[in-house]
């Protein structure tokens, strides 16, 4: 018969045949013709048998009468906590203390584990209470792991319920749900994405719908309290009652917060920038200001717009409609013929807009084909004309102005339609606005200056080597830059804003659809009235730090939907084929490419090398929007 010994290697017990014996080491074979030499003091129990299939067998038998729980009571009744060996147990289970016996002790109370824990060779009884926590957790996890199989088997059918369809869209929401997450992601890579198309498919959320607008729980509708608040908040107009030349925007623009007037006034030109005052309507602290703070800025996606404000102030009662009283902040600007700035003020008033027009009309009453309004035409015209000679201010301080290629998409009937429409490049009333906007920023800026108001700038240091020279109208001007020029950043320091020429810049245009906007209006208001301003810097820095995250958020979710419904409208196409790309960047093995029809890019790999701003023909062949997919083929 052979010798056969148990042993601890890394604390776990193994058998093996005893082949050889010296001083130092015992080498024993497990049986499959591994060997290995072992310390004498590493063996725990020594057998005598035929094979170790044998001595196994025995030890099992044994082991599957010894009663665990009748062991752990009977050292709690003596209040033995230190515990005892295998063998002594043995003996009090079994009378005998051999070495087969104390084996089959062993393994039986190291595979259960419940009521002893195990101290070398020793096995220390548990506590009572200790021993039901133990229970409790093994059926928590038993429970746990059951869940886990039930989840990952209804997610592999599809079966969804209401019940899970319920527990699904909460997950995608943002709600932590580790159990529903790891069935997930047993099936899927992206558990989220899968979360969500099973949604859709079950029809929970409309075919239509975006995970990211889901995943960020943007919602069209502001809470009931927050709406309650909004609608009780009225304002009576003020004497004198002043008026607004213009305001110019989109079509589909409902947060109307800028208007434009012109007046000659002796031998300059006055014009007046009048910002929605938005802060008249929302006071700090309260439920809107809470929300709005929360959402940081108006969303726009192809599938519509999920306001910062409630509508009845963001898009009724603060918005410049035509014809009504609206409270203002106007910053007057005298400039001379060839826009230098003679002076400026801000003051809050009241106003009522006389004309609106989209960019297009005001570009018609601009450049002469609209006719029947000569006194407006006449104004932007000049305002055309004073625009530009400001930008030239600018230019010849280093700003960088280079167009960038737009479009605009938008979705109706339930994603039945799909609508791009190219923005205008070169549009002089886009470029009128795009500037008066600057200038009224930069007034802010200085203003708060002089005043000692704080608020945050935007700065942008001027890059490390002189800029290559870049066509103002090239469509890839910002790629070519790329790496070149700093980014721009918050400061509560006034300092150069290197890409807009200005020696101090801050925003305070947008205060219906900006968060960060209405806070610096707020503090300009309060010095403008003599008060204190609501925020102090440490204050007004963290408001602002938060809100410009979320915004950046927003962006790459604006970014993200825009390019999976560009891509929609592409897998929609009859004949996807011949379609002009733009070279935008380069790419491993090829570059990225930005179609001229949608705005869609896409990476693609071509033989020949091509340029930024190179024009080149692609074929679609294949598209999946949902997923992000497009592989084009350039001809070559």
């Amino acid at each position: 018969m052979a010798e056969i010994v148990e042993y601890l290697a890394a604390d776990v017990l193994q058998i093996g045949v005893v082949t050889a014996t010296d001083k130092k080491k015992i080498t024993v074979d497990d049986g499959r013709g591994r060997q290995s030499k072992i310390a004498p003091d590493k063996v725990v129990f020594r057998h005598r048998g035929d094979s170790i299939d044998e001595v196994r067998a025995s030890i099992e038998a044994l082991r599957d009468e010894v009663d665990v729980a009748f062991l752990w009571e009977a050292l709690l009744a003596e209040a033995d906590t230190d515990g005892k060996e295998a063998g002594e147990l043995a003996a009090l289970f079994f009378d005998s203390d051999d070495d087969l016996h104390a084996s089959a002790v062993f393994h039986a109370l190291w595979a259960e584990k419940l009521h002893f824990r195990r101290r070398a060779q020793r096995f220390e009884p548990r506590s009572a209470d200790d021993v039901a926590q133990v229970r409790d957790q093994r059926e928590s996890e038993a429970a746990a792991a059951a869940e886990h199989e039930r989840l990952v088997a209804v997610i592999k059918r599809r079966d969804v319920d209401d019940e899970l369809a319920e527990r699904l869209e909460r997950f995608v929401r943002g709600q932590a749900d580790k159990a529903l997450e790891g069935a997930l992601e047993v099936v899927a890579r992206d558990g989220k994405r899968l979360a969500f198309d099973l949604l859709v498919r079950c029809e929970r959320l409309p075919a239509w719908s975006d995970l990211e607008v889901v995943a960020a729980n943007l919602s069209a509708d502001h809470p009931a309290p927050v709406v309650e608040h909004a609608q009780a908040k009225t304002l009576e107009p003020r004497e004198p009652l002043l008026e607004s030349d213009v305001t110019i925007d989109d079509p589909e623009t409902r947060e109307v917060d800028d208007a434009l007037s012109l007046t000659r006034d002796g031998s300059s030109w006055r014009v007046d920038i009048d910002i929605a005052d938005a802060a008249a309507f929302v006071e700090t602290g309260d439920p809107v200001d809470r929300e709005a703070r929360r959402r940081a800025s108006t969303c726009y996606l192809p599938t519509g717009t999920f306001y910062m404000l409630p509508r009845v102030i963001g898009a009724e009662r603060a918005s410049l409609h035509v014809g009504e009283p609206r409270p203002m902040v106007r910053t007057s600007a005298w400039l001379d013929d060839e826009g230098h700035l003679e002076r400026f003020e801000m003051q809050r008033v009241w106003s009522r807009v006389s004309k609106r027009l989209d960019y297009e009309g005001a570009d018609a009453l601009i450049d002469g084909r609209a006719r029947g309004n000569e006194e407006l035409a006449d104004k932007l015209t000049k305002l055309a004309e004073l625009a530009d000679k400001v930008r030239s201010r600018r230019l010849e301080r280093g700003a960088l102005t280079i167009s960038r290629r737009e479009w605009k998409i938008r979705v109706t009937e339930g994603g039945a339609n799909i609508d791009v429409k190219r923005i205008q490049q070169g549009s002089a009333a886009r470029e009128l606005v795009a500037e008066m906007m600057i200038l009224a920023n930069s007034l802010g800026a200085r203003m708060a200056i002089e005043g000692r108001v704080p608020i945050i700038f935007r700065v942008q240091p001027p890059p490390a080597e002189v800029l290559p020279d870049i066509d103002p109208d090239d469509p890839v001007g910002f790629a070519r830059l790329k790496g070149l020029v700093p980014p721009a950043s918050l400061s509560l320091h006034p300092g150069q804003h290197f890409g807009l020429g200005l020696d101090a810049y801050t925003q305070i245009t947008s205060p219906l659809r900006r968060y960060g906007d209405l806070v610096q209006q707020r503090q300009l208001t309060a010095h403008l009235a003599g008060e204190t301003p609501p925020y102090d810097a440490a204050a007004l820095l963290k408001v602002l730090g938060t809100v410009e995250n979320t915004e950046s958020e927003l962006k790459r979710i604006e970014m993200a939907v825009t390019q999976r419904w560009a891509l929609e409208y592409l897998a929609r196409l009859e004949d996807p084929q011949g379609l002009e790309a733009l070279v935008i960047g380069e790419a491993h093995k090829g570059y990225r490419v930005q179609l001229s029809s949608c705005g869609a890019v896409a990476m693609v790999v071509g033989r020949r090398k091509r340029e930024l701003g190179d024009t080149v023909r692609v074929d679609v062949e294949e598209v999946k929007a949902r997923k992000g997919l497009l592989r084009l083929r350039v001809r070559d």
